[in-house]
């Protein structure tokens, strides 16, 4: 293969934009995917035509690097901003290298969804701790307008406050639009046609501008932001929890375009943290602003002053600690005070006491103090040393300070950051940290258990997901009453949670106590009726002292999925098969995702024929990927990619595609192919666009529907399937489109289910009818399985019939039609094609 061939053949391979450029940064090549990545043809993005595709910003930056100098950026690593054909800027990772003679060549893979996802968590995290910081409103709403230009790109972002009560703007926050821009909010009135923020703000909703320049409700503003360049306007209010709107959050563009889903699903979590920011941030400037003023107060009339002489012992306090406490001033002096304080704070508070006696550092004491009505409040002490010449400590001054309502407000700002919603447990973010600490601090291994539920999605998807709320706080109290005292538990999203285990000393300490844990909560689940189907699987690994935790995270994650691949709850340890395992299947996830990207997936045609007179009725397309490199592949190969939703959906899809398009060409030149069934996916079941998809296929083609016949397997007949399946199926079916149920006999299938579902086949596996007729298989099932269907009004079909003398007993017994060796192995769609014409010269 000579260079420019295998140079081509490369781009071709790697899933990403591939170009080559000089150093000033005319690309003189770019690969395919940057067409069907950017929706432009690829002379498009020759010469410096690319940077039209990059966010403004990162092309701006790339401009000011320029020229390239080998000695200078031999190898240039970096992140960027690619416009996607909807509109959408994707964060791509990039790699430029040198290759000499003036070139670079540069690949950049698409990494949104995983850099957003991070970026999702750390700004929210960021944007928490500022606010229990107790960082000013106007700085952090700026950091906030920042954080969401991140995670949004291409907008550029307002924060414009609201007063309730006169119903006009107070002021704005805007890093990145003009200061006089921002100085001419306050006391604007919000109403209709004020922009898109003013009606946002006013009409109590979501407010989408796509094209500034014609919408009416900016015909008396657009002239302030027009000049600016921007062309869309994407405004949500910001309500608080009394309903009443306090902001209008925008996200301003440079195209005329609306949100996707994913950006609408972001703009809402956008919303929800300005709302908890402006709300704590005004609360804490109030609290602040209130011991502002009582510190001042207290400066000139402390509010209960007190002494102690150098050794600590109370000396002096307050009437007013007497008012609070009900304990007497006499009472108090010398340790006297302790027995105002809440039983579990005496001992750290003494303890810290004692530490600022022996440092003469300030002292700052947080402790709850009992009333003399009984309730106890939150209080704060702090005292200075008064020293003599020489430096000695001869007698310390203090105050007492009531501090409830602030300190109960920050200890839930800090439960939001570290406190999962939903269950109560700790979150993910927790997690991580105790598993470092336990990790880093231990002297002895820990257990770590990686646990979810087996068919919760099936459940939550039939249910609602109100019920699947109700079912994740119900398995986490069943799994806190299980728990040792020692043990760390932690919800880390959807129904997967985690236990890290202390006194573990090998594996099988660490399984025996995962099987004990999963036999209690399989019992738990099984006592209540909507959680009955549901079994715990988990996934356990070692880790030792000092080791790094993703590491051990990842090597516990591992062991959930080959647990749950072994079967329904199934307790699993991590070992290297597993992780071989893993990364064959994501071999074969990522042949898969080829296959669609590039084509590769193409059906063959097994013939399917009449057991009374051997006509032909039509052909069963079965799957295969035609690999450029290696052949003609079997479906077998990317088994993994059908426990992939999106992936299952998209082979399925594509099959259906070329199937119809078969038999559409075939139809063009009046040729019959028949009716051709087609196997699905469960996932594709409960895609109702799947649904509409095929029928609008078969339209396309002008084909009746009854063209095609969609095989199910009898995992649909399940308990656990959501209505949405029944429902699309009959749909299917009541449009004229066949269904069929594949490998009867073999799997779950309930007869009531059967006789409900709206099908209209079935197909008798080929290990009933192996060496049918003979002593070994006398076939007693078989004639109760098509009695059955007779019984039901239901076509059957035979598969793997491979000798004359099965397929004429099966005649015999009343089996309708067959498949396999004997009538055919599968074929390409031509010689499929072929063996239709030659079948239909047969009967003339």
């Amino acid at each position: 293969m000579n260079d420019s061939r295998l140079f081509e053949t490369l781009t071709l391979a790697v899933p990403g934009l591939v170009w080559v450029c000089d150093t000033l940064g005319h690309v003189e090549f770019n690969n395919a995917q940057w067409s069907e990545f950017t929706g432009l043809p690829q002379e498009a993005g020759l010469g410096l035509g690319w940077l039209d595709s990059i966010h403004p910003a990162d092309a701006a930056a790339f401009r000011a690097q320029l020229p390239m100098l080998p000695d200078t950026f031999e190898n240039v690593q970096a992140e960027m901003r690619v416009r996607r054909y909807d509109g959408v800027y994707h964060r791509h990772l990039l790699n430029v290298r040198h290759v000499g003679d003036g070139k670079w060549v540069g690949c950049a893979i698409d990494a949104h969804e995983l850099l957003t996802a991070e970026l999702r968590d750390a700004t929210q995290g960021k944007i928490l701790e500022m606010v229990i910081a107790g960082v000013a409103l106007p700085h952090l709403l700026a950091e906030l307008c920042k954080a969401a230009e991140r995670q949004i790109p291409g907008a550029t972002c307002s924060i414009l406050l609201v007063e309730a009560v006169s119903g006009r703007f107070t002021a704005g926050y805007a890093p990145n639009l003009p200061e006089e821009l921002m100085a001419a909010v306050p006391n604007i009135k919000v109403g209709k046609g004020v922009g898109s923020c003013g009606t946002a703000a006013f009409e109590k909703r979501d407010v989408i501008s796509t094209d500034i320049a014609s919408d009416p409700l900016w015909d008396s503003w657009r002239q302030l932001v027009l000049p600016l360049g921007f062309q869309a306007c994407w405004s949500k209010p910001v309500f608080a929890a009394n309903g009443d709107v306090i902001a209008s959050f925008g996200f301003y563009f440079r195209d005329k375009r609306g949100p996707s889903p994913a950006e609408l699903r972001e703009l809402t979590r956008l919303r929800g943290l300005a709302s908890l920011a402006i709300e704590r941030a005004r609360m804490f400037e109030a609290l602040r602003e209130s011991e502002e003023h009582y510190r001042h107060t207290v400066e000139q009339n402390p509010q209960i002053p007190w002494t102690a002489d150098p050794r600590g012992q109370i000396l002096s306090v307050s009437s007013r600690w007497e008012e609070m406490t009900g304990i007497s001033q006499t009472d108090a002096l010398g340790n006297g005070w302790l027995q105002a304080l809440h039983p579990d704070d005496v001992a750290p508070t003494v303890e810290r006491w004692a530490e600022g006696q022996a440092s003469g550092e300030p002292v700052d004491l947080v402790y709850r103090i009992r009333l003399s009505t009984g309730q106890y409040r939150w209080a704060r002490a702090r005292a200075t040393a008064r020293r003599d010449g020489l430096g000695t400590i001869i007698k310390w001054y203090g105050t007492v300070e009531d501090i409830h309502e602030h300190h109960l407000a920050a200890e839930k700002l800090r439960r939001q950051v570290y406190e999962d919603d939903l269950t109560g447990l700790p979150n993910r973010r927790r997690f991580v940290e105790e598993l470092r600490r336990r990790l880093a601090s231990g002297y002895e291994p820990i257990g770590l258990m990686i646990l979810d539920m087996d068919d919760f999605k099936l459940v939550n998807d039939r249910y609602g997901h109100l019920t699947g709320d109700g079912i994740l706080r119900l398995f986490s109290r069943y799994l806190e009453q299980i728990v040792r005292r020692d043990e760390f538990i932690a919800r880390l999203g959807g129904d997967e949670f985690a236990v890290i285990c202390r006194h573990i000393s090998d594996d099988s300490c660490l399984v025996e106590r995962a099987q004990s844990i999963e036999a209690k909560l399989d019992a738990s689940l099984k006592a209540n009726k909507k959680t009955r189907s549901l079994r715990p699987s988990i996934g356990c690994a070692l880790g030792q002292p000092g080791e790094n935790p993703d590491e051990v995270f990842k090597r516990a994650d591992l062991a959930l999925y080959a647990a749950k691949s072994a079967g329904k709850g199934t307790v699993q340890l991590f070992n290297p098969a597993i992780r071989n395992a893993a990364s064959k299947r994501s071999r074969a996830l990522e042949l898969a995702r080829n296959a669609v990207r590039e084509d590769w997936i193409e059906p063959y045609y097994q013939p399917i024929l009449s057991l009374d007179g051997r006509g032909l009725r039509g052909f069963e397309a079965l799957l295969r990927i035609n690999h450029p490199e290696d052949g003609l592949l079997s479906p077998s190969v990317i088994n993994a990619a059908f426990d992939d939703p999106r992936l299952a959906d998209s082979i399925g899809l594509r099959m259906a595609q070329m199937v119809i398009e078969n038999i559409g060409s075939c139809a063009a030149e009046g040729l019959d192919f028949g009716q051709v069934s087609i196997n699905l996916a469960t996932e594709n079941l409960i895609n109702a666009a799947f649904v509409t998809n095929v029928l609008g296929l078969l339209d396309q083609q002008a084909l009746p529907h009854s063209a095609i016949k969609l095989e199910i397997t009898e995992q649909v007949l399940m308990d656990e399937v959501g209505e949405s399946v029944v429902e699309n199926l009959a749909r299917l079916r009541e449009s004229g489109v066949g269904i069929s149920l594949d490998d009867f006999g073999t799997g779950y299938a309930s007869l009531i289910h059967l006789q409900s579902l709206p099908v209209d086949e079935i197909k008798i596996d080929r290990s009933f009818v192996s060496r049918l007729g003979t002593n070994t298989n006398k076939g007693e099932i078989v004639r109760a399985m098509l009695g059955l269907a007779k019984a039901l009004n239901l076509t059957t079909v035979a598969e793997g019939i491979e000798a004359e003398v099965e397929a004429r007993v099966l005649a015999e017994w009343g089996c309708d039609y067959g498949q396999g060796y004997l009538f055919g192995k599968p074929m390409s769609f031509k010689a499929a094609a072929e063996y239709v014409r030659v079948k239909a010269g047969q009967l003339i």
